[in-house]
């Protein structure tokens, strides 16, 4: 008996979903799908757009959840505490970073770790309840438009570019800081070289073809770094827009179909594709801060008549500094 009750339960139910995905009064009629932002509200000569106020939103969500989680520390937390559960997930973030980055992890996670929040963050909140839903009409090149009020900060491509410029940008003062602005800049351009090479004669020496083919061939090799540092900027802005835009495209085409329950297995997709993508940013941001700072483990030498470089590794580094 208890069974057939609860059977004929899970009958209405779905016959229910069926019934509201047809006639429910809340189904969505038309769908808009729009790459760019929407703009909101203007403060001056700054046009705020939804996904610029969904990322302030992020940045506001993340500074209450590290005064909530430093409120009251303790040394030993509770299993399921909020302490606890961030510890954890900050130890394991540490202890990856620390397979690139070995001894400068303590310099390196904060930035590794502020990327993986943030856009953790701003991933999930685009999920939420009331993102691209909650908005207004307004009238646009004489048709009725709806601008919703939220959207996911990194379902703009204007948010992950910068995000990406950020990343970029902090491998380059980390180089810096850690290399010597000099050293670090030989990666480019092959200053020595070619110095040495414009100064030979002048001072009496003869100028060796050997020093200037070396000079180009470096010169080329800095312009193919270059090249790779500003392909890094288009791969981590696409790679993050792309996932999350094509994600929210998804969601909207599936709540146009079959809106409730059709929804959840999606949505739980996109809480997945949004952690992978959090963490596949940091990941490489890591390792890219690691490259730049890296001295290498063999002491590099040029030979004084050709130029050409000479590596002194394990025991003549060894004998070489002593």
């Amino acid at each position: 008996m208890f069974k057939r009750g609860r059977a004929l339960i899970v009958t209405i139910i779905v016959v229910a979903i069926i019934l509201a995905n047809f006639f429910s009064p809340f189904r969505i009629e038309q769908i808009s799908i729009r790459l760019a932002s929407e703009s909101i509200f203007q403060v001056g000569s700054l046009t705020v757009t939804n996904t610029l106020l969904c990322s302030w939103l992020a940045m506001l969500l993340l500074v209450l959840f590290g005064l909530l989680t430093t409120r009251k520390l303790v040394d030993v937390p509770k299993p399921l505490s909020i302490q606890n559960v961030t510890e954890t997930i900050f130890e394991l973030l540490y202890r990856f970073v620390q397979n690139f980055a070995g001894s400068r992890t303590r310099a390196l996670f904060p930035v590794v770790a502020t990327f993986f929040l943030y856009i953790l963050t701003s991933n999930w909140i685009g999920l939420l309840p009331g993102f691209g839903s909650i908005g207004f009409w307004e009238v646009h090149e004489g048709e009725r438009a709806f601008i919703p009020l939220l959207r996911g900060p990194t379902s703009d491509l204007n948010t992950t570019i910068a995000l990406a410029l950020c990343s970029v940008i902090s491998a380059q003062v980390y180089g810096i800081r850690f290399r010597g602005f000099y050293q670090y800049s030989s990666r480019f351009v092959p200053v020595k070289k070619l110095v040495a090479f414009f100064r030979a004669p002048f001072r009496g020496e003869k100028a060796s073809v050997r020093l200037l083919l070396g000079g180009i061939l470096d010169l080329f090799i800095g312009l193919l770094e270059i090249f790779e540092e500003l392909t890094k900027i288009l791969s981590f802005s696409f790679r993050l827009f792309g996932n999350i835009f094509g994600g929210e495209v998804l969601l909207i085409v599936i709540a146009f179909l079959a809106p409730y329950v059709a929804s959840i297995p999606f949505l739980a997709l996109e809480i997945g594709t949004g952690l992978i993508q959090a963490f596949i940013f940091s990941v490489l941001t890591a390792a890219f801060l690691s490259r730049a700072i890296a001295m290498g483990h063999a002491e590099i030498e040029e030979d004084e008549e050709t130029g050409i470089p000479l590596l002194l590794g394990g025991s003549q580094a060894s004998e070489r500094s002593l």
